[in-house]
């Protein structure tokens, strides 16, 4: 009986563990591209929700590849680590899923609505004829 309780917490510590460093490069991944596309980065924070950073604003465009880059990175993390550790490719699997999902708040969302004001911003350009 001890064994499987030691075995089910090392298990529970390990499987958190790998979530929370799935969670970490997806953040990482929002990050790196906000500082490559020259967007200023105020704070990196942990709430209830998980982690978020607190940045500038950019225009639509960019606000899109930053707000694809977190999944885009699980997406990479999935394809680097497939065959090797299944608790990994899942739990990275589960974070680029449920952040392309458009709720409120959502990586998803913020990339929906960035596509929406490029798209009424195209509508509302000047045509040249």
């Amino acid at each position: 009986m001890h064994y499987l309780l030691t075995h089910w917490l090392f298990s529970l510590a390990g499987t958190l563990f790998l979530g929370l460093t799935a969670m970490v490069l997806h953040e990482f991944g929002h990050l790196v591209t906000s500082l490559m596309l020259g967007i200023k980065v105020k704070t990196v924070g942990l709430c209830m929700k998980g982690m978020y950073i607190v940045r500038e604003a950019g225009s639509p465009s960019k606000n899109l590849l930053i707000s694809l880059a977190g999944p885009l990175t699980n997406v990479a993390l999935i394809l680097l680590f497939w065959g090797h550790s299944p608790k990994f490719v899942l739990a990275n699997v589960c974070l680029a899923f449920f952040n392309l999902v458009p709720l409120k708040g959502s990586d998803g969302d913020r990339a929906l609505v960035c596509l929406q004001q490029m798209q009424k911003e195209s509508n509302t350009a000047p045509q040249s004829n």
